[in-house]
Parts: C-alpha cells; structure tokens; sequence
C-alpha cells in the first residue's frame, strides 16, 4: 500500500523524474528542449512552486522546487502528463508509458545546507554522469551557477507541435531560477551561488580525477545526439516490490538530528492522517483531516487542518 504524501506549503523538495525503464524520451533536441523548458515554466507558475534548479538529462531530470502553496502534486501532474503527451505526439505511439512511477521521487529537504547540496547535484549531473568534462557544455535545459536566484536566463517559445496556439498557454516563457524571499536570512543570494559553485567544482574535480585514472571516460556530446529515443540508460531498476523493495529517502537533511526530527514528523502526519481516514470512512464527514493532507482533500472533499512546513534550519 503506498504511503500517504503530505504536501505542506512553503516546503523544499529535490525531485526526479525518470522515463520508462530509463529510455532517452527526454533526448534534448530543441524541440523537446523548448517544451520542457515551456512546460515546466507554465506549470510551475500555474501552482505556485518556486523552481530553484533544473537539469534535464536524456533519461530524466532532477529539480530543486519550492512548493510555496502545497500544491506539488498539481505540479508534477501538469507538468509530467504535458511531457508525457507531447513525447508521444513526438513519437508517434500511443498507450506508451513516458514516465517510470518506480524511479520518481520527491524529498524533502530539512536545511540549507542540503539545498545546496541538492543543487549542485542537479547543476553537475551532465560531468558526474560522464557524459561531458564541464556540466555548462551539456545541451539540455539547465540552470547555471551564475544565475542562480536571478529569475531569468533564456526565452523559449511554445512549440508548434502538438501545443495548441489557441490555448491558454504564454506563447513564449522565460526561463531562470528562483529564489523565495523566505530564504533570504538563511543566505544571501551570492553566498548561495558561492557554495553551489564550490560544491558543483568538487562534484567535477572527481569524475575528472575517475577519468585520470582509466576508470571511467566521458561519453561525449555526439554519442549523445546519435542515440535514439528509444535507447536505454544501463542502470539497474527498481522492480522489486513488498519487503524486498530498495528502502527510498523521503527526507533529507545534513544533520541525523535534523532527519530525525523530519522523520518523526512524518511519522506523525501519516498517523494522524490514517486515523481521520477510517473516521471518514465510517460516514463522519466532518472529520478534520492534519495539515498537508492531499488525496482525500484533493478526491474527496476531505476538511483539512492549516499548517505550513516547518522553516529551513540555517546552515552551520
């Protein structure tokens, strides 16, 4: 049975998305540059979420977001469903699955520390893939270090396949990186992007030094224009299910303490949130659902107490 997902207002996440058995159908060519880059922007915009970086691989992407409302799962679903289509208008399939629902993920993040971590993961995935020697070089839609926070960086029109030019959408999007406003007596804009930078040099300096020494070499950008979409990541999946299952990071945080404490949190929401569940299925409708509730607020109506994440903790 899976597990309820609480979704509070004004909480960090670092999400991934991976296609289907981890085939290229993110393969970015300008077209599906320019509708990723779209999509995510108007999706973004529609439900509130602050996208603090984005790096779109052939085989998935991974984002820093800020989900100022609690509507994530609004988010995703715009968002991955849009992609979803377009990959098959794109492709010509139907009744094809784009995204894995086994490889997904959205955590939550307890820190600033870990904010930062988390981007410079996403922001040096191209070099800690192997793919290309400088992350900047790789051809899919990314956030740079030196706009972190800026709120702009590049224009995208609305491509003319599949998006209907007479639909409620922008004709044109600018990308960039946000920044919330909340975060500001954490860290200052400049010593966010400094720390992102140190980390994502860090993050380069080892794949390099993989390289040296013969262990492993980059891919480069041609074989990855070669490839087809239909091409798959040689990565093992997650299939198993039940107790054998591969244990997933619902939380994170750069202290055990911090991550106890998220943990415990958690904890407390899904029981809280089980016990309101059987009272409103024995006919009590009244029943007042814990903050962060989505499923049964979002498909059935359910009442639900207000409450926002607890703050980012500081960095130490």
């Amino acid at each position: 049975m899976t597990q309820a997902k609480r979704r509070l207002p004004k909480t960090a996440y670092f999400v991934t998305g991976v296609c289907e058995r981890h085939e290229f159908r993110l393969k970015p060519t300008p077209e599906t540059r320019a509708a990723f880059a779209f999509t995510l922007v108007e999706s973004a915009k529609r439900h509130g979420v602050d996208v603090i970086a984005v790096c779109q691989m052939s085989s998935h992407y991974h984002a820093v977001v800020y989900d100022r409302l609690g509507y994530l799962s609004e988010f995703l679903r715009d968002f991955h469903g849009v992609m979803a289509r377009f990959g098959s208008a794109r492709d010509g399939v139907e009744q094809t699955k784009f995204w894995s629902a086994q490889d997904g993920d959205a955590v939550e993040l307890g820190d600033m520390a870990t904010v930062v971590e988390k981007v410079a993961y996403t922001l040096a995935n191209p070099t800690k893939d192997f793919i290309v020697a400088r992350p900047e070089t790789w051809l899919g839609v990314m956030s740079q270090v030196e706009t972190l926070g800026e709120g702009l960086d590049a224009v995208f029109e609305r491509p003319k396949r599949f998006f209907d030019p007479e639909g409620w959408t922008s004709e044109m999007v600018m990308f960039g990186s946000d920044y919330p406003f909340e975060w500001y007596d954490l860290m200052s804009v400049e010593d966010f992007r400094k720390s992102v930078r140190e980390r994502v040099n860090q993050y380069v300096a080892e794949a390099h030094a993989e390289v040296a020494a013969g262990r492993r070499r980059w891919s480069g950008l041609e074989r990855a224009r070669k490839l087809s979409v239909w091409h798959a990541a040689d990565v093992e999946l997650r299939r198993e299910v039940g107790r054998r299952a591969e244990s997933r990071k619902r939380v994170a945080a750069a202290t055990k303490g911090r991550v106890l404490a998220m943990l415990a949190s958690l904890l407390d929401f899904r029981k809280a949130r089980l016990e309101a569940w059987h009272r409103f299925r024995r006919g009590l409708r009244d029943t007042l659902f814990p903050p962060g509730t989505w499923f049964a607020w979002r498909f059935y109506g359910a009442r639900r107490e207000v409450g926002e994440a607890a703050p980012l903790a500081a960095p130490s």
